[in-house]
């Protein structure tokens, strides 16, 4: 596969969010609708982009994800809240998709606000590098204390149809309660109903973290 997914594009940018001259913020996107389900942490005191994705997965769908590091966008009250949705906004209108449809991660800091200004001027740029084989930039970009980028891979078929399934995650400490600071996202071209997603997110998390 090669960190290939068909349908799916990704990319990552150096914006400034994270001290030094390394990728931190990242982007990946559904050429279409997706269906979609999540799985987030049991912590009682949840980060401003979990609690927006949270509303923004509910209904089953999603075409984007962005992601950064540097800045977890935690304890950071109203303004946290703000900023995320803002975030959710700059790639919608970058896109041409809604706001509803972009989930939003972040990792890093807690309890220092997001630099928007920073974010504002690199999501253009993260649109227009958006590439068939833009992941293994996403893994790195995610990384906190990782060693190294983690990505997997794997090829099957459902019937006689072929699917590609593909993950990338981030979390050397800190995974507990239940994922914590950890980000991992799953993208696949099969062909899946949102229930049976569901129960495939939820037994694999149970099992993996």
């Amino acid at each position: 596969m090669k960190h290939l997914i068909p349908g799916f594009k990704a990319s990552a940018v150096a914006s400034g969010i994270k001290k030094g001259s390394g990728l931190d913020l990242a982007l990946i996107f559904s050429e279409k609708p997706a269906v979609a389900a999540g799985g987030f942490t049991s912590n009682k005191v949840k980060a401003a982009p979990v609690i927006l994705s949270l509303e923004n997965i509910s209904d089953g769908s999603a075409r984007a994800i962005i992601a950064n590091s540097g800045n977890a966008n935690a304890c950071t009250g109203k303004q946290g809240l703000r900023d995320a949705q803002v975030t959710a906004e700059l790639v919608a209108k970058e896109t041409g998709i809604r706001p509803s449809e972009v989930l939003v991660a972040s990792t890093g800091v807690i309890g220092a606000p997001v630099d928007m200004d920073r974010v504002a001027k690199a999501v253009p740029g993260l649109v227009k590098a958006l590439s068939p084989k833009g992941i293994p930039r996403v893994a790195e970009a995610i990384m906190t204390t990782d060693s190294f980028p983690k990505i997997a891979e794997f090829e099957g078929t459902a019937g006689d149809k072929p699917f590609h399934i593909l993950g990338i995650a981030k979390g050397a400490g800190m995974i507990m309660p239940q994922m914590a600071t950890m980000l991992c996202f799953v993208l696949s071209d099969i062909q899946i109903g949102i229930d049976e997603l569901r129960k495939a997110t939820s037994a694999s998390i149970d099992a993996s973290f």
